[in-house]
């Protein structure tokens, strides 16, 4: 009995200090996935490094995307797209005296629960969470 377990054991111990192999792109969405899941709907930004925390977003099917600020009175609007590394790009107007720079932030996507969704920044960090509020625009 004793050499049984021993050997069951010895058998196992192998897979507990083997580190797992997965990749680190299973969890990021696809465009296709990202088309379907974006398109047409409306979303909380429960958290973000740059556009403040309980702001709307709307993504238009047709690759424009409006945000709706806290105080309800303020909007921003530009284009948002799935380049061909299946990246998802959000570009923001950058306006001076001097005229408009147009600025493009890319990165993964994944899913962050039933209904949520983790933007990574340029460099794999997480800087947004997206709240799905449900279908259409419901900034109106």
């Amino acid at each position: 009995m004793k050499q049984s377990i021993l050997f069951l054991f010895l058998l196992f111990v192998p897979f507990l200090f083997s580190a797992p192999n997965v990749s680190a792109q299973a969890g990021y969405l696809s465009t296709a996935e990202l088309k379907k899941i974006l398109s047409d709907r409306t979303f909380l930004i429960t958290a973000s490094d740059d556009i403040p925390k309980s702001s709307h977003i709307y993504f238009a099917s047709d690759g424009k995307y409006t945000i709706l600020f806290p105080s309800g009175n303020v909007r921003s609007s530009d284009t948002w797209k799935i380049d061909e590394n299946n990246n998802f790009c959000l570009r923001r107007a950058r306006r001076s005296g001097s005229g408009t720079d147009y600025i493009s932030h890319c990165g993964k996507v994944s899913l962050a629960g039933a209904n949520a969704l983790t933007l990574y920044n340029e460099k794999g960090d997480p800087y947004k969470i997206l709240q799905l509020v449900g279908n259409g625009d419901l900034l109106k």
